[in-house]
């Protein structure tokens, strides 16, 4: 799941994190993205896994992301932003939009 013992750890107790898939699937630590978030949103954030599905607003492109609290990616000035419980419902929710998963409609 995670690419590295690392990650997997930082995941289960570190400070709230953004992960993005790696070419082969599994979770990386994003330092880029997860600075850019607590630059956003200092916290405190509570520790609780959620799944983010995100739309780039610019080019329509839809793709998911586990951030490690619910708080620290509710909104972004560049993506829409919508948080599940699971993988396979954020999953779901993305590969509604076809493949490549690309929607010109912002989401609600």
């Amino acid at each position: 799941m995670f690419c590295s013992p690392f990650d997997e750890a930082l995941a289960q107790g570190g400070a709230a994190a953004i992960f993005l898939p790696d070419p082969e699937g599994m979770w990386r630590f994003d330092a880029s993205w997860t600075r850019d978030a607590w630059g956003r949103d200092a916290g405190p954030h509570a520790h609780a896994w959620r799944y983010a599905a995100l739309r780039d607003k610019r080019s329509g492109f839809a793709f998911v992301a586990l951030v490690t609290s619910p708080t620290l990616l509710v909104e972004h000035p560049r993506l829409d932003v919508r948080l599940f419980e699971s993988l396979d419902e954020a999953r779901r929710f993305v590969a509604d939009f076809g493949d490549p998963p690309i929607t010109e409609a912002p989401w609600a």
